[in-house]
Order: structure tokens, then sequence, then C-alpha cells
């Protein structure tokens, strides 16, 4: 029984394949190869589109090659608007997470299995989301041996290219950015894109230069949101490292990261990161900026907490560097009398109160009366300025007085021995 006549040689050219059989057109797969084999299992390798409604009878109960053109037309059309986004599985469809994301189009989703993946992933600028099936508690991507970011968004990505739910680490960075010793990003490294990655933990990954955990830099505006940050290392940015960009980053933890130089948990550079309900827990640096560094940034630190942070020289929580400026809520805690702020780049806090200078530590900054008690320092009053003037009034800074409590005691050893013992020294 003849169920159908071939398409012409102009159909196959130019349109889609088409698998005709006496109930209807069943599947539709466009010529171009890539879209072709896309998982593992499927009935004639071709991707499943929704079915036309044009029976084989009323195709070709005129012979005529223009009603066969006109059938062609209808099964283009329906084909073009029944396209849907996929769900690849990984090792259900794909063996490895990056075949998955080489076949993966448009709006996918390549949803992974629970497991450790010894892989160095790239995005390479896709709008897909790519997920675990479970969360980050079994779901580990281990960049061990790969010499390389574990994750890597270079080629444009933007907040549509999601990454969900895994545990990140082993990455030792990129060296595509400065050079192979120069890395960025250990766990990850997003270079002019803006990807959304939420409920992931970055740990044990090393930069030699910039991010540990995690390097957004030159233009990229990232949301890192509900991820753990935890015991990562780099020279600049044991945690992060955010570089001419607007990042955010909201209701995450950064703890136990290390900075061979600044900015144990995060570092900006030329930045207007905002970071909101934050928590920064027993970070290093082993010279200025425990917690935060800020060099030319202008960002803003919204109901944020700052527990135990240590930097061996300036501003054992936040240190504001050059031509710095980023505003820090009255919301924030400092919970220990060590976690203060230094620096001379000029903070501006908690506007819409009576504003005055405020002695934390070393350092002085412009707050209102009830943050400035909050944080444990000692309020200058309404108007009062950090200039010369006002300063005679803060306690001078103690060499060796790593905790700011104006005297150099067995506590300030103790932190001491801490940090040294956790930056392996």
């Amino acid at each position: 029984m003849r169920t159908g006549l071939p398409p012409t040689p102009a159909a196959r050219k130019y349109l889609p394949s088409l698998t005709i059989s006496a109930g209807g057109i069943n599947d539709c797969a466009m010529a171009d190869p890539t879209r072709l084999n896309r998982r593992r299992g499927r009935v004639n390798g071709l991707r499943r589109w929704v079915q036309p409604t044009v029976p084989v009878k009323h195709m070709y109960a005129h012979r005529s090659k223009l009603a066969f053109q006109a059938a062609v037309a209808v099964t283009i059309a329906t084909c073009t608007l029944g396209a849907r986004a996929d769900d690849i599985r990984v090792p259900g469809d794909q063996p490895t997470i990056q075949e998955a994301i080489d076949i993966a189009q448009g709006d996918d989703m390549v949803i992974v299995a629970p497991g450790r993946y010894n892989e160095a992933i790239d995005l390479k600028g896709k709008s897909i989301t790519l997920r675990s099936e479970k969360g980050p508690s079994v779901t580990v991507l281990d960049g061990w041996n790969k010499q390389d970011s574990v994750i890597k968004c270079i080629s444009g990505e933007g907040p549509s290219t999601r990454i969900e739910g895994f545990t990140v680490t082993g990455g030792t960075g990129y060296g595509g950015l400065y050079s192979e010793e120069e890395t960025v990003g250990g766990g990850m490294a997003c270079v002019n894109s803006s990807p959304t990655v939420s409920n992931c933990i970055f740990v044990a990954n090393r930069a030699g230069y910039h991010g540990g955990g995690l390097f957004i830099g030159d233009r990229s505006h990232a949301l890192i949101l509900n991820c753990t940050i935890r015991d990562n290392e780099a020279e600049r940015g044991g945690g992060i490292f955010n570089m001419r960009g607007e990042p955010i980053i909201r209701e995450s933890r950064l703890m136990d990261n290390n900075a061979r130089y600044g900015g144990g948990g995060v570092y900006n550079y030329a930045t207007n990161a905002r970071i909101e309900d934050c928590m920064f827990r027993q970070n290093r640096a082993r010279f200025n900026g425990g917690a935060i560094y800020d060099y030319d940034s202008r960002g803003s630190l919204v109901r944020c907490t700052f527990n135990d942070n240590i930097a061996m020289y300036n501003g054992n929580a936040i240190y504001r560097g050059f031509r710095s400026g980023t505003a820090v809520g009255g919301e924030c805690k400092f919970i220990t009398i060590h976690d203060d702020i230094a620096g001379t780049g000029g903070y501006m806090i908690a506007r819409g109160r009576p504003m005055g200078a405020c002695c934390i530590g070393a350092g002085c900054l412009i707050v209102d009366e009830e943050a400035c008690v909050k944080a444990g320092g000692a309020w200058l009053g309404s108007g009062s300025t950090c200039d010369d003037q006002a300063l005679v009034a803060c306690p001078a800074p103690v060499e060796g007085d790593i905790n700011a409590d104006g005297i150099v005691d067995m506590m300030d050893l103790v932190l001491l021995m801490t940090t040294m013992k956790d930056t392996g020294n």
C-alpha cells in the first residue's frame, strides 16, 4: 500500500525533513544535523515536535504538485510553531555534562543526576538551564586535574543562562585572561557574561591571581543567589573577585576564604557590586580587607553580617581603598569588636537619619548613632566628620592590635596564630 509521495528536490533542499505514515506526519527534524540525535534512544534519532493535524488522505487527495506543496507548507508552519524546549538528562541521554551542553539549544534544560563529575565545563554562550536533579549535597562538579575553572561563562552568556544546585570544587582557574600562572575564577570564571547562579556551593577552589571561588569580570553583571562560598583561595578575592561590572550577590554565605593579599571574602575592583543579606564569617587576608576590599568601587552593602574576619594590617571587616564610596546600610551588623572598617576611601552610610562620625577600632565612618552603637563603635555626634579634628577622638591604631581593642594582648596572639594556621604558614 502506497502511503505517500516523496518530497520534491526543492523541498529536500530548503524544507524540514518529514517522516510520513498512514496516520499522518509523526516527526519533524530540521535539516540542520545539529538537531539530530540529540538524545540517545529517541525514535529515528529525531526531535519530537507537535503532531500536525493534516491526514495523509487529505494531503494526497489531489496528486498535483500544487496540492503537495501546500501540504508541505502547512507542515512547516506546524513544526515551527510546535517546537519546544528539551530536557536532556545526564547520564541518561548524554554521558557527560559537556556533551549535553554541546547539543543543547534554545531554552533546553540539562538535568544532572546525583554523582561526582570530573569535568571542566563551558556554557558556550547558550541560554540554557543547567541544574542538578537532587541538589548540591549529592551533585558535585569536580575540577581535579583539569587545570581550569570548573565552570566557564566567557561567551556573552546572559541572565537566562542558569546554573542551579551544584557543589563546585577542585578548580584552579581560567588562564586565558592573563596567563596560565595568573589564573582567575578557580570555581567559576565569568568574563563579559552575566549568568544566574543559585543554590550552589563553591568550596576548595584555588586561583593563581583573582577570585578563588568566582571571578566576575569585564562588564559582567552576574546574579549570585543563595550560594555558599567557602574555603577558597586567591591572591585577591579569596571568595569572589568583581571587576568592572554590577553584580548582585544575595542571600549568600562567605566563610573561611583566604586572600594572599586583600579581600578574603570579596575584592571589588572598579565595581558597583550590590551585596544583600549576606554573611561574612572568618575570612582572612594577609594584608587588608579581611572580609571585603574595595578599590575604586561604589557599590552597596544591605543587611549584611560580619563575624570574626581578620586582616593582618587594616580593615578586618572592610577596607576602603582608593576612590571607594560603597554605601554600608545601617542594618549591617558587626558581631565581633575587631570587625572594623579601615581606609580613607570615604563611606556613605544609612542616609535619612542624623549622621555623624563613628570610630570603629582604628577606622572612622559616617553613620547614624544606632548603627554605630550596634557595631560596637563610638559615635562622635550629629554632624561630626572623619576629618583631622574629629579623628582626635578616635583611638590611634596600635601596631599588632589585630582585634582593634587598643591594646596588644594574648587575644591578638591567638588571632595571629589562627590566621597563620588557616593560611598554612
